[in-house]
């Protein structure tokens, strides 16, 4: 059965992909800022990399926070996902500014110490010499002593993007995860309708077969014929036994497939002593080949009802399997009886065709084939095309 998608298995999928995107995002940026720290030869890179460490760690809690607000919106579309990603990224954001410049304050100040730039004023009277009496000392003007809410804002700055990045990476993950459960599912169904198809198929019982094989026997008893009635109805039940207790989804040995075949062709013989013929043709060599069960059953039922039930000369119902091209072909052939024909084939449903073609297609996919073709006059066959399977492979 397909796996049921509750609520909670949902937030347990969300919880994962979150906690994992936060620290791989977090720990990229801790690796990458310094490595660059490494690369440009900073000073202090030692306790500024325990300071990193602290940034990366706490902008992880506030990721999850993030997170935690963000998971409300699991429900939504997309494009409203990114809007309310957009809208919590801001707070999170000025939070991510305070906290990296409260952490690199200090040592930013020691690292980056102001750099004093002296500008005369305007010219000084000049002594008897023509040297200047006095020098006046301008404005001194510091890179790094913009007020902390600038500071703050400017980390912030860079921080919204962190957290717009990282809930694009989520989002994206989280949709994927949810594509490939939904992708899941669908093969699951797919497989579940398959195999209700194949038991369909599989089970899909002539009733005429069983009316016609009641008839026959009551006939049998009623002419005293009952060592013949004893022996057909423990073919029956044989073949029924048979048909119906198997796995429609295994396959079985062409040789048990053929046998079957035998079986029910036995039966039918019953009804039409003088007037259906068999013959078989198995090589060893692909006895053990494997088919899907009753794969044949369909076909030898048409060709005793379009062939040897309407007419009243001899037909003979051939079975054969080679080996062609590496492939399996069985060939079911018989001759046409009297009755209307259309292109050599026997006017009728098209049932059993249309079950065998649709089993070899759910079992091989387009390496099964099915087709049929009248090659003379009064003569009609079925050709199947499928892989060579032996023990399961």
């Amino acid at each position: 059965m397909p796996p049921r998608l509750d609520p909670p298995a949902s937030l347990r999928r969300d919880s994962r992909i979150a906690w994992l995107s936060i620290v791989g995002f977090w720990t990229f940026y801790f690796l990458v800022n310094s490595t660059r720290a490494f690369i440009l030869q900073e000073p202090h890179q030692v306790e500024m990399l325990g300071r990193r460490v602290i940034v990366a760690s706490l902008s992880m809690v506030i990721t999850a926070i993030f997170y935690v607000f963000l998971r409300g919106s699991s429900a939504a579309s997309m494009r409203r996902s990114m809007a309310t990603a957009a809208a919590l990224a801001l707070p999170s954001a000025i939070a991510y500014g305070a906290l990296n410049f409260f952490v690199f304050e200090d040592i930013s100040s020691k690292s980056y110490p102001a750099q004093v730039h002296v500008r005369p004023s305007a010219p000084s009277p000049t002594n008897a010499g023509g040297q200047p009496e006095t020098l006046n000392v301008g404005h001194a003007t510091s890179e790094h002593d913009m007020a902390p809410w600038q500071a703050i804002a400017e980390n912030s700055a860079n921080g919204y993007f962190f957290f717009v990045a990282w809930a694009s990476l989520f989002l994206s993950l989280r949709y994927a995860g949810e594509v490939r459960v939904l992708e899941r599912r669908s093969a699951e169904l797919r497989a579940a309708a398959q195999y209700a198809e194949l038991r369909a198929l599989r089970y899909q019982v002539n009733p005429h077969f069983l009316f016609n094989t009641l008839n026959s026997l009551s006939s049998l008893i009623l002419t005293g014929k009952g060592e013949q009635a004893e022996r057909m109805i423990l073919n029956l039940a044989t073949f029924f036994r048979t048909s119906l207790s198997g796995d429609p989804t295994e396959d079985v040995s062409l040789a048990e497939e053929i046998a079957l075949q035998r079986l029910y062709l036995d039966i039918e013989a019953v009804r039409f002593p003088d007037r259906l013929l068999v013959e078989i043709d198995l090589s060893e060599t692909l006895a053990t080949a494997q088919v899907p069960g009753l794969i044949l059953q369909p076909l030898v039922e048409n060709a005793v009802k379009h062939g040897v039930s309407r007419t009243v000369r001899p037909v003979t119902i051939a079975i054969s399997a080679q080996e062609r091209e590496s492939r399996l072909v069985l060939t079911v052939a018989n001759s046409v009886g009297d009755g209307p024909c259309e292109n050599g084939l026997v006017h009728g449903t098209g049932v059993g065709l249309r079950n065998v073609r649709d089993r070899l297609a759910a079992r091989f996919g387009d390496d099964g084939r099915c087709h049929w073709r009248a090659p003379a006059p009064g003569r009609f066959e079925v050709e199947l095309t499928m892989p060579i399977i032996r023990n399961g492979r």
